[in-house]
């Protein structure tokens, strides 16, 4: 089960506060639809790479199997918000394969640096 988090965090410049879900020591800025759930930022709440956004992420992909509902987001490396959890935070190409390796599916947006992530798969074009 996840808990609500309000958290001030930032877009650009500009402060934000919204109600991110906490789940152990990570936290996830999630927008909830009919068939999916978007993953807008996951962080470690104390000290990155501890697995704390990983058991999010299990957590994320059972519910996903339970009411068969898709993950999407976007595998984006951003500034992490204050206070900036202790350890080292991942670069793009470690980001990808991070989320790879918790088994969604990466697709890069045609024409753009960007890449979407996908549990359990992509939808058809």
């Amino acid at each position: 089960m996840t808990t609500p988090c309000t958290k001030t965090h930032y877009i650009g410049k500009t402060p934000h506060r919204d109600e991110f879900r906490q789940y152990g020591q990570a936290i996830a800025w999630l927008e909830w639809e009919d068939d999916h759930i978007l993953i807008s930022k996951i962080e470690a709440v104390l000290q990155a790479g501890q697995g704390a956004a990983k058991q999010l992420i299990e957590f994320l992909k059972s519910l996903a199997d339970k009411y068969h509902v898709r993950l999407f987001g976007l595998a984006k490396v951003y500034p992490p918000d204050p206070p900036v959890p202790a350890g080292d935070l991942l670069n793009q190409a470690q980001l990808e394969d991070w989320w790879v390796r918790r088994g969604l599916q990466l697709r890069r947006i045609h024409g753009t640096d960007k890449s979407e992530i996908w549990y359990p798969d992509i939808p058809p074009a």
